[in-house]
């Protein structure tokens, strides 16, 4: 689709192909106009609501019915959704998150996008395990978002409370084998709540 010439046309026409995310460098390869043409473009399909702002350089495809969740495994890789973003989802908790939360290996971090906030944990590289793509999102199992809340809760001065949780939809053979990678106090806090 080379060329100097790339119509809205033509721009609707590769949206609809329905790729969630573009960053900018693929869009200027895709439509072959030259880096500061394509910026102008850009700019006038967000105003228009094709494209939607997710980062600086990287774009969300208006046609391909993004969530948030599946934004937040792209938006600041290596990343997946956990705590409790993870535990609604597994129907640990009952009460729906306001902003996605993920574990990551890069630096702590919010992002603020034009479809909600994401917010990133840094764990080390030894707890970045126990997740797995699902429904086209890369999410923590309940119990590996079980025990990454209590690790970031603590991490951050809190305690957590876990009495509400709903027990039931955690296996806890699969926790306490999990648990053995956490430090003791994370163990010893999930343990006193678990029934």
């Amino acid at each position: 689709m080379g060329g100097k010439i790339f119509t809205q046309t033509k721009w609707i026409e590769e949206l609809r192909k329905g790729r969630p995310v573009f960053s900018l460098p693929e869009l200027v390869r895709i439509t072959g106009l030259p880096p500061a043409s394509a910026r102008r473009a850009v700019s006038r399909l967000v105003k228009r609501r094709f494209l939607i702002k997710l980062s600086k350089g990287l774009y969300g495809n208006a046609f391909a019915h993004l969530s948030l969740e599946q934004v937040a495994g792209m938006l600041y890789p290596p990343a997946y959704i956990s705590v409790e973003s993870a535990l609604f989802t597994h129907g640990v908790i009952d009460q729906t998150p306001h902003i996605v939360t993920c574990i990551t290996l890069n630096k702590t971090k919010t992002f603020r996008t034009a479809l909600g906030e994401i917010l990133y944990y840094h764990i080390k590289s030894g707890l970045f395990f126990g997740f797995h793509p699902q429904d086209g999102l890369v999410l923590a199992g309940p119990e590996k978002a079980a025990a990454d809340y209590v690790y970031i809760k603590r991490q951050n001065g809190l305690f957590p409370d876990l009495d509400e949780w709903n027990w039931g939809n955690l296996d806890l053979l699969n926790l306490r084998e999990i648990l053995k990678s956490y430090p003791k106090s994370v163990e010893k806090h999930i343990m006193e709540f678990a029934h």
